[in-house]
């Protein structure tokens, strides 16, 4: 192919990375910048790291590598800690996914398919729009790095090339997959087809730099080995310790896939009603359709050159629901509490959606007449819905924890009340205590004592509740309802005699002050979750 028919293509993809930058940029401006506790926790790791440690994982999950804590503190160094330079790192990521997007369809499918694959994945589904922002320490890496290596994969299995130009494409290849393989093991998703397609289609490449590769693995994954080495190989227990009944919820895990991740895919989470049941079974029909189109032209291009990029994204589409499953963390949808405890596990499906609609897409404009105006009428039909969805989000609803519902939109007249009465130790709800801990720059530091010691959750920062509890004076904070004269809380507080300031700095936040020291566990249920 001419090389000058690509440059429009790639004129289009830089062009869709400008809009859909700006486009999250201004949702993230528009909610405020606002980021929930497990964010917060990134923050804090990050001041951490400025303040001279140096962590493998975040802190206590031995699974989730601490690359965007390093990347965020190297932010925090160069323009300071906050709400907005915390988003800086997955905002990038959000443009280099829509880059990789791009250049996976233009790989696989043609310049065409390359320019609408970036558009789409510009202007995606709110979902994406909202959790790709997110920073979660692995969500946005896993899904840019996954794109990668598919993208590596197609130059690795590419016969047009030059054996010199296969084997570098495989030791890059390995070696970013090292690197992602120690920030989270959600990478399962690319790499069991990224394998396979190697091993079936690159024989030639892994005989020649098999060990290359290996050694660029072994050091992508460095700090995972070094870290295990030191602590008993304390991912593998993690990860390989029961996840629930695989088997027997497997009807159950497939229903959810199907009926709640499939639709929050391509629209949103339902509580955010960005769009209606019909709009997105339309979404629907043309995203899944196209991943079932993606299988299509594997088959049909089975002895072309272009073969094992189309067979890539085939397995791709094929085996993330059963990687989904047999991984046991399809468990976590079935929680009685309904909230979206699974969806950042399936967004990757965004790596090849995009790919199969822009390939359909130009499929049906190399035809005449009705098959071209279906094409324009269908791509121009998900963009509206998509950037629809975007625009009727509601920025608290939407930014919030998907956990943890109830976080204050904003927490500065708690940090006023409590910075008045010279209080630097609280116990409050999970949701509010890294927050508040990142927005006063540990100038308080906060935990959940009913989490960490009721409830037996993960305990992110040992040092802070034992702070808390060697405190002379410690405040209680609670997320009540606006307008609520009645708390459990209160109540706690009275049945033990001690008499206490409680003050509301918000209609939906509750601050009370004991004038004596109070042991937590005396409070019994007014300390654990009210909602």
């Amino acid at each position: 192919m001419n090389p000058s028919s690509h440059r429009p293509a790639r004129s289009v993809i830089v062009l869709a990375v400008a809009a859909g930058l700006a486009l999250r940029l201004a949702l993230l401006h528009g909610a405020g910048w606002r980021y929930d506790y497990d964010e917060g926790m990134v923050g804090l790791q990050a001041l951490h790291i400025l303040d001279g440690e140096r962590p493998v994982f975040h802190p206590g999950q031995p699974y989730l590598g601490a690359l965007e804590s390093y990347a965020i503190a190297l932010v925090f160094a160069l323009a300071g800690p906050g709400a907005a330079t915390l988003k800086i790192v997955p905002w990038l990521l959000s443009g280099a996914y829509i880059a990789l997007t791009g250049w996976l369809g233009r790989r696989v499918f043609g310049p065409r398919a390359g320019a609408f694959s970036a558009v789409l994945a510009a202007l995606a589904p709110a979902y994406l729009l909202v959790t790709g922002l997110k920073a979660w320490g692995a969500t946005a890496e896993t899904l840019a790095l996954g794109s990668l290596l598919l993208v590596l994969t197609t130059y690795v299995t590419d016969f047009t090339r030059s054996a010199p130009e296969r084997a570098r494409a495989l030791v890059v290849l390995a070696g970013v997959g090292g690197v992602a393989f120690w920030v989270s093991w959600l990478i399962a998703f690319y790499t069991l087809p990224v394998a396979l397609i190697v091993i079936v289609c690159g024989r030639d490449v892994l005989r020649r730099r098999g060990r290359v590769a290996a050694l660029a693995f072994f050091l992508g994954s460095l700090p995972f080995w070094v870290y295990n080495l030191r602590h008993g190989f304390s991912t593998f227990t993690f990860l390989l310790s029961s996840q629930g009944d695989t088997w027997g919820n497997t009807w159950a895990v497939f229903d959810h896939l199907t009926y709640d991740l499939a639709p929050r895919m391509v629209s949103g989470d339902p509580a955010w009603r960005v769009l209606s049941w019909p709009a997105i079974w339309w979404l629907q029909i043309i995203y899944q359709g196209a991943l079932i189109g993606l299988i299509v032209a594997a088959w049909r291009s089975r002895r072309r050159p272009a073969a094992p990029g189309r067979w890539l994204l085939a397995l791709f589409a094929l085996l993330l629901p059963a990687i989904y499953w047999l991984s046991g963390y399809g468990n976590h949808a079935l929680n009685g509490f309904g909230f979206d405890a699974t969806g950042r596990y399936v967004l990757m499906i965004h790596s090849v959606m995009p790919v199969g609609v822009g390939a359909l897409a130009d499929w049906l404009t190399r035809r005449r007449g009705i098959w071209r105006a279906a094409a324009t009428a269908g791509l121009a039909s998900v963009l509206t819905l998509n950037l629809l969805g975007a625009l009727r989000l509601d920025p608290v609803r939407a930014w919030t924890s998907p956990y943890y519902t109830r976080q204050p939109a904003t927490l500065a007249p708690l940090i006023e009340v409590l910075d008045a009465h010279h209080i630097r130790h609280v116990w409050t709800d999970v949701g509010v205590a890294h927050v508040l801990m990142f927005e006063t720059q540990e100038r308080i530091l906060a935990a959940d004592w009913y989490d960490i010691f009721g409830a037996g959750g993960i305990v992110r920062f040992p040092d802070v509740p034992l702070a808390i509890e060697a405190a002379e004076r410690v405040a209680f904070v609670e997320v009540i309802l606006p307008g609520q004269t009645e708390t459990l809380f209160e109540r706690a507080f009275d049945d033990l005699g001690v008499p206490y300031t409680a003050l509301r700095p918000t209609p939906d936040v509750l601050v009370i002050i004991p004038a004596v020291r109070v042991d937590p566990a005396l409070l019994g249920d007014g300390i654990g979750y009210q909602f």
